[in-house]
């Protein structure tokens, strides 16, 4: 008999992200929170963290950067976190193009569309 209250903790995780109740999934009995800037950079980096295509992960010392970046998270880089938990190809490109993508992996290509795009 399945258990009725079982949750998927990465579909939850992105319902909450996306629907903005990105505090409630701190723990409440937390001594110190987070500030929200510090939450929201932890929350952006987990989701690249369990990205369902396993080339787009950031490698563990990209991770680290990341959440020790004080680099504001570009605007398109949070739009492409807050779909429905799903990637679509325009949101992949995004990714690919972004500028954080770039500082975060050293060892990163520059992209085929990006370098037809600035003829």
């Amino acid at each position: 008999m399945p258990n009725l209250n079982l949750v998927n903790l990465v579909d939850w995780l992105k319902m909450m992200v996306a629907s903005r109740r990105s505090e409630e999934v701190v723990d409440p009995t937390i001594e110190t929170r987070p500030s929200t800037r510090a939450l929201k950079r932890a929350l952006l980096t987990a989701l690249r963290c369990v990205d369902p295509d396993s080339e787009k992960r950031p490698k563990m010392g990209q991770v680290v950067r990341m959440l020790e970046s004080d680099d504001p998270i570009p605007r398109a880089d949070r739009r492409s976190r807050h779909n429905r938990g799903g990637s679509t190809e325009m949101d992949s490109q995004r990714d690919n193009n972004s500028d954080t993508d770039k500082s975060d992996n050293p060892d990163s290509k520059p992209s085929r569309s990006k370098a037809s795009s600035s003829k």
